[in-house]
């Protein structure tokens, strides 16, 4: 779960991910997930700024990011899953705007 911050321009769209294998069992997989985003105001952003949640099948939860102001950021992404074994994790990400 090493990303915690990223940078980006309005035009930029790709995916990010978190990585929750250092907190699962090497069986363990993630069942469900939630990734929502709040901008600088606490107002949801989330159909904003995110696009096709996904998972790779294991330990990870993905996203991809994309549009975003200046004025609005940052804006904080918050990843929740639920693990095979019913435990629960979530990670917090702070997305920058920069436009230049």
């Amino acid at each position: 779960m090493a990303l915690s911050r990223f940078y980006k321009q309005i035009s930029e769209e790709f995916p990010i991910g978190a990585d929750f294998s250092e907190n699962m069992e090497s069986t363990e997989t993630i069942s469900s997930q939630t990734i929502s985003a709040v901008d600088t105001a606490g107002a949801d952003a989330t159909a904003d700024i995110l696009e096709n949640p996904t998972n790779d099948g294991a330990q990870m939860a993905l996203i991809k990011v994309k549009a975003g102001t200046e004025a609005l950021s940052p804006y904080k992404i918050t990843f929740k899953v639920t693990t095979s074994l019913g435990y629960k994790w979530e990670l917090d990400v702070e997305m920058q705007i920069n436009e230049l």
